[in-house]
């Protein structure tokens, strides 16, 4: 005889009784019936009955909030850059909680989560670093992205200078907001002009904050022990600004990204749209009108015209971030390997150390602006004990007009030594992080260096990037792959760095050093004058330094003033 239900079954309604995978697609089909925000749908389904609670709450049912997280937000990028240690139900469901509760905050803005700001901005940088279009739409269409990061602006700019998390102050908070502000602009976006003297002290004062992740007098990093003191006296620059953060469920260290990238391009695109607007100097119209009427006057070159005013003053515009967004999260993974491998210049192991600089990247036309500050008002700005104006610096626009090529020294070929600076502190940085008495000579598918000093000859392969083999010898790739993370273990809510070391699975390119050339694009040089390029690739976080050179004498009304 077959026994009947027990009595706590029969208690049970029909809808309890429910296998437990009938009832997680119940709700995760509630929890992303709608797209944007946090899974808010669950809370009723939740508060049902203790048995409803019992199966689908969080610490029961890491797969459900897994699911739920990757419904809601991009996973493809944290898939791509780290281990599989990082991508278990278990960690994503950890994230899907924690990011719910900072985009709840971003959406609120009360006051008293100014506590939590260090911990949002670090957040939601992360977040656009791994967007593929999911994680900007949370943020953009319900945490309403761009209103919090005006509003962050405006408490950080109205709080006292001394405070911690004043604008000037808070170099880690500034950075992330201002590439933040960067990362969320495009065309359509509202852009506050008035943000310009807002930013004009980073480029007036820019020696004082960092450009890149390490001073940029050292070429070979890591450093030795031995330079830890002397860097700030020497170099004048900070330090990376490294920071402890749990993402995904585990502790991550990361650097602070450089201010100064930041601070200038969201000067420049803003400055951009005022010019829009703004009427040409009257002194453009006493100059001739077409090249063709100043050769026709037996002008001297290079020599400016009307339309070369005209086509730069209009024409010559900062592509926005938003403009690359097609692209999805890919073309984020060299920032995203800067900000967790760049963190200390000592450090020798780096296990998360990525893809720092695609190769070609720099090759083909650029078109862009240099801003130039005029000379003595920029030193008075800068005189230690005065604290002028930084208003009174005016800037001088010249267009930067060029065509560069890559040429990368290939294994097993050892790459042409970089010397050390004069006072023995660092590498030459004044002169590209090159040799002095250097002879290049270019070739159709070389480049060529000779240290006449030391007598090494160093031959680089140019880099063709329309090519199927890009260089024109076999080269050499490194099959050596990285080792892979070992399992995580589910005894405690945050592993530590001590549980086991995590790497990112890589393989060498081959690439031994990389050396850019450039000249001026020929349409432009009758106008702008005609200059040489020479620059170097840091392999320790791809950092690139640029030398520009006159090929003839420059005349002094080359520059066009706003």
């Amino acid at each position: 005889m077959l026994a009947g239900p027990s009595a706590s079954l029969r208690s049970l309604s029909p809808f309890e009784l429910l296998d437990v995978p009938i009832l997680e697609r119940i709700a995760f089909y509630l929890a992303t019936s709608r797209f944007i925000g946090p899974p808010s749908e669950l809370v009723p389904l939740l508060c049902t009955s203790r048995t409803i609670n019992a199966s689908l709450r969080f610490r029961s049912n890491h797969h459900l909030y897994s699911q739920i997280f990757c419904q809601k937000f991009d996973s493809a990028a944290v898939t791509r850059r780290l281990s599989w240690g990082r991508t278990t139900v278990e960690c994503f469901s950890e994230e899907l909680r924690k990011r719910s509760t900072i985009l709840t905050r971003m959406r609120h803005r009360n006051a008293e989560n100014f506590a939590h700001l260090q911990e949002d901005l670090w957040a939601v940088y992360l977040i656009l670093l791994e967007n593929d279009g999911k994680n900007m739409a949370q943020l953009c269409l319900w945490a309403k992205l761009p209103t919090w990061i005006a509003s962050v602006i405006e408490d950080k700019c109205q709080v006292p200078r001394e405070h911690p998390l004043s604008w000037v102050k808070d170099i880690e908070g500034t950075s992330l907001v201002l590439w933040l502000l960067w990362m969320s602009s495009d065309e359509g976006a509202f852009l506050v002009c008035q943000l310009l003297h807002m930013l004009e002290p980073f480029l007036v004062h820019g020696h004082r904050f960092s450009s890149a992740y390490a001073p940029d007098a050292f070429f070979y990093l890591p450093l030795c022990a031995e330079t830890e003191v002397a860097i700030p006296c020497t170099t004048g620059l900070p330090l990376p600004i490294a920071r402890d953060f749990v993402h995904y469920g585990r502790k991550i260290k990361l650097a602070a990204p450089p201010l100064i990238p930041a601070a200038l391009l969201n000067y420049v695109v803003r400055l951009e749209v005022r010019l829009d607007d703004n009427p040409l100097p009257s002194a453009v119209a006493q100059l001739p009108e077409t090249r063709a009427q100043a050769a026709a006057m037996g002008l001297s070159l290079p020599r400016l015209t009307q339309e070369d005013i005209i086509n730069f003053h209009f024409h010559t515009r900062t592509r926005f971030f938003g403009d690359y967004n097609g692209l999805g999260s890919e073309r984020l993974d060299n920032e995203w390997f800067r900000t967790v491998s760049c963190h200390d210049p000592w450090a020798v192991d780096r296990p998360l150390r990525g893809i720092f600089y695609h190769l070609g990247s720099l090759t083909g036309h650029w078109n862009g602006r240099a801003l130039i500050p005029y000379l003595q008002a920029h030193i008075d700005a800068n005189m230690p004990n005065r604290r002028p104006s930084v208003q009174g610096v005016t800037w001088a626009h010249e267009r930067i007009s060029c065509v560069f090529k890559e040429h990368h020294c290939l294994t097993p070929d050892e790459p042409i030594s970089a010397p050390a600076e004069a006072h023995g502190w660092g590498e030459d940085i004044l002169n590209v992080w090159l040799p002095r008495r250097l002879e290049i000579k270019h070739g159709i598918d070389d480049l060529t260096l000779h240290d006449r000093e030391t007598g090494k000859t160093v031959r680089y392969e140019t880099y063709h990037a329309d090519r199927e083999n890009p260089y024109s010898r076999p080269s050499k790739m490194s099959s050596e792959w990285r080792c892979d993370l070992p399992p995580v273990s589910e005894d405690s809510q945050y592993e530590t760095d001590d549980d086991y070391e995590e790497v990112f699975e890589q393989r060498t390119s081959g690439v031994t050093d990389i050396i850019i050339t450039g000249e001026t694009y020929d349409r432009e040089s009758p106008a702008w004058g005609s200059f040489s390029f020479i620059g170097r690739v840091r392999p320790w976080d791809g950092f690139v330094v640029l030398l520009r050179r006159s090929v003839r004498e420059r005349r002094s009304d080359l520059r066009h003033s706003f």
